[in-house]
């Protein structure tokens, strides 16, 4: 069983991490062409309006996973004991803007770990983050080790898409310390239906099923989603810019010890939740 201690959660939005260079004006052709390809392997054709590979080299906004994530470890370094950790997964939405980086291997060098286990949830959606620490849990299941869970988006693409611009997601990384030795909340498990609209009974049988008492248990989640659900539980709502990070975002900024935490992520129908116990229910 593992726990997360909301002061073990370090993030940071950024404005970016990289400027663009010159040079990079020569690596246009062949990432027009990766884009084209891309589209095609998902049986789509890229046309001249969706295209965006020019303004994507030459953003103000350049923001790489592994440079947000490194930027965190200074305060991630402070709390870790190396070695505890043998296990990182990196978890995100968006596509990192330096195709084909290693971000768990970078972090792997920058913290001095050895013997790690590190995996990425890619592309998965905004519940990406609550899906990787669920994979934590098994991996750590029955050891006496403690784990890193990485998340990371960007906000600049090759092409154009309709659900970014309305999302408007920031250039943000976070870096969440789970451990097993019962410090923080404690892990209730991960959860997802498929339901048009989130409503009272499928929050209260979520609960039942994670053995929470719903009169203590706060839900943290997308204020579209919570909607429904108002004067029915105690609600924290979500920043939907910061996409997978969210609910660990809040989840820092709200947390009281003795309370008990829904995470809940909303996507096309799609309700994925992950519980937490507070003290009083341990």
């Amino acid at each position: 069983m593992i726990y997360l201690d909301p002061k073990d959660i370090f993030y940071r939005s950024f404005v970016f991490t990289e400027k663009n260079q010159p040079e990079w004006e020569q690596e246009i052709p062949h990432w027009h062409s990766y884009i084209q390809h891309f589209f095609h392997s998902n049986g789509l054709q890229l046309t001249a309006e969706q295209e965006r590979v020019n303004e994507w080299i030459n953003s103000p906004e350049r923001a790489a996973f592994s440079d947000m994530i490194l930027a965190l470890l200074p305060e991630v370094q402070a709390v870790i004991s190396p070695d505890r950790i043998r296990t990182l997964l990196m978890a995100h939405w968006t596509p990192d803007l330096h195709m084909g980086t290693s971000v768990v291997n970078a972090t792997i060098h920058a913290l001095g770990l050895a013997d790690c286990l590190a995996l990425a949830i890619s592309d998965r959606g905004p519940d990406a983050a609550i899906f990787a620490l669920d994979g934590l849990n098994d991996c750590l299941a029955g050891k006496d080790e403690d784990g890193l869970l990485l998340i990371a988006e960007q906000k600049n693409l090759m092409y154009h898409s309709p659900l970014l611009d309305e999302l408007k997601p920031e250039n943000n990384a976070c870096v969440c310390l789970v451990n097993t030795l019962r410090r923080g909340l404690q892990y209730r498990g991960y959860v997802r239906h498929l339901q048009d609209k989130l409503s009272g009974s499928l929050v209260r049988e979520v609960i039942r099923k994670a053995e929470l008492d719903g009169k203590n248990t706060v839900v943290i989640g997308p204020s579209s989603a919570l909607e429904a659900i108002n004067g029915e539980f105690q609600t924290h709502p979500t920043e939907a810019s910061l996409l997978s990070a969210a609910p660990f975002v809040a989840l820092s900024k709200y947390c009281q010890p003795e309370k008990n935490y829904l995470l809940v992520s909303a996507f096309q129908g799609e309700f994925s939740f992950s519980a937490f116990a507070g003290e009083q229910a341990r």
